[in-house]
């Protein structure tokens, strides 16, 4: 995620406050991200930051057997996935507590990690939703 452009700063300041929000388009209520100073749906230019719900869905994931983050080296593999949380936005995001089964389609809920650099949201298995199958380890897939 891009945490340089002045776009993105309060989604970060909120995120180190634990909360997720994206902006809401003030002319067609569109939720978007990455955030941008016009609506890629109606071309509107104004726009509110509102909280969401940090739940969603697993659409796809990957295991990265290298670090591309100095915070990750430790975590090598790592799954990454793309999850669409509930008010429609898709989140490139480390997923956490699936072992070694297969997340899409699971639900998810964010929760935020300090990388030293700030907090960014990782998302885990929505609780009662997922259970992994026995002898998998929780965290990253092996």
């Amino acid at each position: 995620m891009d945490t340089t452009t002045a776009d993105a700063s309060l989604f970060w300041d909120r995120a180190a406050q634990g909360e997720l929000v994206f902006q809401h388009c003030d002319d067609c209520a569109f939720v978007r991200w990455p955030a941008a100073g016009v609506c890629p749906e109606c071309l509107g230019r104004g726009f509110t930051w509102k909280p969401v719900a940090p739940t969603g869905t697993v659409w796809s994931q990957v295991v990265y057997h290298r670090a591309y983050d100095t915070s990750l080296r430790e975590r090598i593999p790592y799954n990454v996935a793309l999850v669409e949380l509930t008010c429609g936005v898709r989140l490139l995001t480390r997923l956490t507590g699936f072992g070694t089964a297969d997340p899409v389609g699971a639900a998810v809920t964010a929760r935020f990690e300090d990388t030293g650099d700030g907090p960014v949201p990782v998302f885990a298995p929505a609780t009662g939703t997922f259970a992994p199958a026995a002898g998998t380890a929780e965290g990253n897939v092996s």
